[in-house]
């Protein structure tokens, strides 16, 4: 299994999933175009797009689902109260169903709107995706222990947000707890889930005004080397490029040290 984030901001949000079977697309905020353009760029086209997976209604995760289905006849899946319209299926937050080559779960999310994040397995190997959340709660926080790959919202640092140009109502917003995840509490969750066997962190729907990629990795990092854990691979999503493909469930680069006395010069240990 591998992945790849296609593009991940409030201007619009796609990621391909791709097993040994099919590929799938885990929501579609831009048009039929800009995704196959984005596509293009990771090697494939919509003609590897078996179906549709969407987490959210809004526009920034779900404006070309009508053009993607009308156009070239994907088939949508998504829990209730999410697109509740005749070219979607239906399928229950909680319950696991088949579609290309995965075994999916939607799970709910707390945000604003009914929100869900999404569990993929191919039967050897899991990845989670949640990228609009408020916090991750104990039960949100169930769903994404034991996956090897990890798409997650780092939306804003606390500190820039508060000082940056957005209204009260809306500072209010996004930190509240249906608002957006913080680097700090994306951190958390990562050093939560560390012990059981994440791999792989991707940092997603970062904002343009109050996040950086530089801002977002170097605070979940530190505090993976601060527990042990630094050998986690930990990216940041981007606006209009596509990330590196994730091999899902690639073994983790732990660097070996051999030490030995030095010959000379005053020092004891030389590390190869």
């Amino acid at each position: 299994m591998q992945l790849s984030v296609l593009s991940s901001g409030s201007s619009g949000n796609a990621t391909y999933v791709e097993s040994d079977e099919c590929g799938l697309l885990v929501d579609a905020g831009f048009s039929r175009k800009r995704v196959q353009r984005l596509l293009a760029k990771v090697g494939r086209s919509l003609d590897d797009v078996g179906a549709v997976l969407l987490t959210h209604g809004h526009g920034d995760h779900a404006s070309g689902i009508r053009s993607l289905v009308r156009e070239c006849g994907v088939r949508v899946y998504a829990a209730p109260g999410i697109w509740d319209r005749p070219e979607a299926v239906t399928v229950e937050a909680g319950e696991t169903f088949e579609v290309c080559g995965f075994a999916a779960t939607f799970f709910g999310v707390p945000h604003d709107t009914p929100t869900c994040g999404l569990r993929l397995s191919d039967g050897v190997r899991e990845v989670v995706l949640a990228t609009d959340l408020g916090e991750v709660t104990p039960e949100v926080l169930d769903w994404m222990r034991g996956a090897e790959a990890l798409v997650l919202e780092a939306n804003h640092d606390p500190a820039w947000l508060r000082r940056g140009p957005y209204s009260a109502d809306l500072k209010r917003r996004i930190l509240s707890a249906s608002g957006h995840l913080s680097n700090r509490q994306a951190t958390e969750a990562a050093c939560a889930l560390a012990p059981h066997g994440l791999k792989d962190l991707v940092l997603a729907h970062l904002s343009e005004t109050n996040n950086s990629p530089m801002r977002a990795c170097g605070t979940v990092k530190q505090a993976l080397r601060e527990t042990g854990y630094d050998g986690i691979r930990v990216r940041a999503a981007l606006r209009r490029h596509p990330t590196p493909w994730v091999e899902v469930g690639r073994p983790l680069e732990t660097p070996e040290y051999a030490y030995r006395y030095a010959g000379g010069g005053g020092q004891l240990f030389e590390v190869e």
